[in-house]
């Protein structure tokens, strides 16, 4: 009786420890969470990983049956990725109000929350991106509270089908934008709803309209039930009726000679559509009498040659520069097979294979004359003085201009083709799951020849030209992987002063945005601006044109504090060696990015500081990799001149 009860007392002796030291199945994602989020252990200290998550020790962690199933952190300054709240499957409750999270919310998996969670508390952090999608498949789902971030793009149209049982939505106080989703009607037991404060468009579905106006407040765009805007019937007039007596009769009068005026503009109209049309109409019937097995470049031809007949304009020629490929006329460009890259303010660009070409290719940017008359048109000579010196510019990292042609009407300018694509397409394109990451020393490589090419155009223009639109498409990628400058000038050159920044306000510097105040004299500076917001695209992996604030000021919000990490690329994190080097590019980009043009440094010195932080960081990595960058060009056009300070300890970390 003594031995049996003297080997059961062994056995639980040696059993106990056994089951006490097995770690708790959530306590590696807690850890993970921890690290990312509060590194420094301040805010959760208590978490220690020694003590049984389940114990009651840690702060905000409630256990059921062995399983976090609660976890409230709020007001506790915790900022940085949450990746790891996807790894507790028995989540029911999460609160993460008031912190300072900034990481794109719709980017997370939320496919382990989906049988238990009930309670998502996010409201007042800086979460940012489109309404995260992967929330509609939380179908148990209560209460939803998003208000106070950065969430940008439409409210999804299904949310109120796929969230039935919601009894809160809370999204005030984003940027959300579009118009409220008519399937709210189907959440029958919906008592808590707040959208006000954002930029929502269009009417109030009327299954809405018993929430109090402070709901919807805010949105300056909405109308209908509750608030006090009505919406105005397309058929409705906009504006009140004239007042009886004498103010009608001056109305009347008004209306009359309107209506006279509008008449004769509408006369006027039709009668240059319709000789427009004969004339067209007698082009094709000529062309139709061409023959059988005439092409479309024939006929287009042939249309010049009639235009320069009847004396409407002059006959042009191909001018080569150096570096062409081969001599060809136009004929033989225009009889190429043709394939359109896309359509700018400038023109149409069109990749073209010639018969001669070997099936190379070039590109060719077709710009139409006739639409740039009277004080939008430049003098032609001079035109085609400054395509000539362009086209005598010569650097690895400057996409050159190899010939062109001009006449009356249009302009060819021949461009070599890069069939790599674009540093836009490197870094945005396919971000789904088979994307293949751009490492760090590539992007630090396209961002250190991009500048170096920028800054030899700025040099070689003597500050007279910029490139008034540059974005990370216009940022081409030679076979050798380096990175070449495209359309330098020609926005400046060809394109109406109306359309220079119009269709890019999202690189555009904020002194162009009002034209009363822009100037020559800051043009290069602006060119600056902008390869700021390429550079903060390299880092972020965000596209400059995403969301609702503009790239630098989302950065600003993210960096305003102090410097974060959260900032950077996710692709970017697993280069723990490297993060200096990504702050110190970060400081680069947000001094080219500053408000006024006088801040912000020059292309040469950008490059130099950039050439920098590449030789800082191949030194501290022990070895260098060579590339094109590192060698010195020959150029019979100007060089880079201007030196660049060295400051010790430039970079302040």
């Amino acid at each position: 009786m003594t031995v049996r009860y003297s080997v059961a007392l062994l056995l639980f002796f040696l059993l106990v420890p056994a089951s006490l030291s097995y770690p708790h199945p959530d306590l590696q994602a807690l850890l993970a969470f921890r690290s990312s989020v509060d590194p420094s252990g301040a805010a959760l200290f208590s978490w220690d990983p020694a003590v049984d998550p389940c114990s009651g020790a840690w702060l905000g962690v409630t256990c059921s049956r062995g399983r976090v199933v609660r976890l409230v952190l709020e007001g506790l300054r915790l900022a940085g990725p949450v990746d790891a709240l996807a790894l507790f499957p028995t989540l029911s409750l999460l609160s993460l109000k008031n912190n300072s999270f900034s990481s794109p919310l719709h980017r997370l998996d939320f496919t382990l929350w989906r049988p238990h969670l009930k309670l998502l508390y996010l409201s007042h952090n800086r979460f940012f991106g489109p309404f995260p999608f992967g929330l509609l498949q939380l179908r148990h789902l209560h209460r939803l509270d998003l208000a106070g971030n950065l969430l940008s793009g439409g409210i999804p149209p299904e949310i109120g089908l796929l969230l039935p049982g919601l009894l809160t939505l809370r999204l005030e106080n984003n940027l959300l934008t579009g118009g409220i989703p008519m399937s709210l009607a189907a959440i029958v037991e919906l008592s808590d709803l707040n959208v006000s404060h954002n930029r929502l468009a269009g009417k109030i579905p009327g299954s809405l309209s018993s929430f109090p106006p402070s709901s919807f407040a805010g949105n300056l765009d909405l109308c209908g039930d509750p608030l006090p805007r009505r919406c105005l019937n397309p058929t409705s007039r906009s504006h009140p009726m004239p007042k009886l007596g004498g103010g009608r009769r001056r109305w009347n009068w008004k209306s009359k000679w309107i209506w006279i005026a509008a008449s004769l503009v509408a006369v006027a109209v039709t009668m240059l559509t319709a000789a427009a049309l004969l004339r067209r109409r007698r082009e094709r019937v000529e062309d139709s009498r061409g023959g059988a097995g005439e092409t479309g470049v024939e006929r287009e031809e042939k249309r010049r040659s009639r235009r320069r007949g009847n004396g409407e304009g002059r006959e042009g020629k191909m001018e080569f520069f150096e570096g062409c490929g081969g001599v060809f006329g136009l004929e033989e460009l225009m009889r190429g097979s043709a394939e359109m890259l896309g359509r700018g303010a400038v023109g149409s660009t069109y990749r073209v294979v010639m018969e001669s070409s070997g099936g190379e290719g070039v590109v060719v940017k077709r710009v139409r004359r006739e639409r740039r008359r009277g004080k939008e048109r430049r003098a032609e000579g001079a035109e085609e003085g400054l395509l000539r010196e362009i086209g005598g510019w010569r650097h690895p990292n400057v996409v050159s201009l190899r010939a062109y042609y001009a006449d009356d009407h249009e302009l060819l300018l021949v461009y070599d083709y890069l069939p790599n694509g674009s540093l836009h397409n490197l870094l945005h394109g396919n971000r789904g799951p088979g994307r293949t990451p751009l490492e760090w020393t590539t992007r630090l490589r396209l961002a250190l020849g991009a500048a170096k090419g920028l800054a030899f155009l700025h040099a070689a223009s003597n500050s007279r030209l910029s490139h008034q639109h540059l974005t990370s498409s216009n940022i081409l990628v030679d076979d050798e992987g380096d990175a070449r400058i495209s359309d330098f000038g020609l926005l400046q050159l060809l394109a109406p002063p109306s359309s220079s920044f119009n269709s890019a306000s999202h690189i555009a510097a904020p002194e162009t945005l009002n034209s009363s105040s822009s100037s020559r004299g800051t043009t290069q500076k602006c060119d600056a601006y902008s390869f700021g917001v390429i550079l903060l695209e390299i880092l972020t992996g965000r596209p400059a044109e995403d969301g609702e604030i503009s790239l630098p000021q989302w950065v600003q919000t993210v960096v305003r504090e102090e410097w974060t990490s959260e900032v950077f690329d996710t692709e970017l994190l697993r280069y723990k060696e490297t993060e200096d080097e990504m702050f110190a590019l970060l400081q680069v980009a947000l001094l080219c990015v500053s408000r006024e043009p006088t801040d912000r440094p020059s292309m040469t010195m950008v490059y130099k500081m950039i050439e920098d932080i590449r030789d800082r960081g191949s030194r501290s990595r022990g070895s260098r990799s060579p590339s094109k960058n590192d060698r010195s060009y020959e150029s019979s056009s100007p060089s880079l001149s201007e030196d660049a300070p060295t400051f010790p300890g430039r970079y302040v970390f």
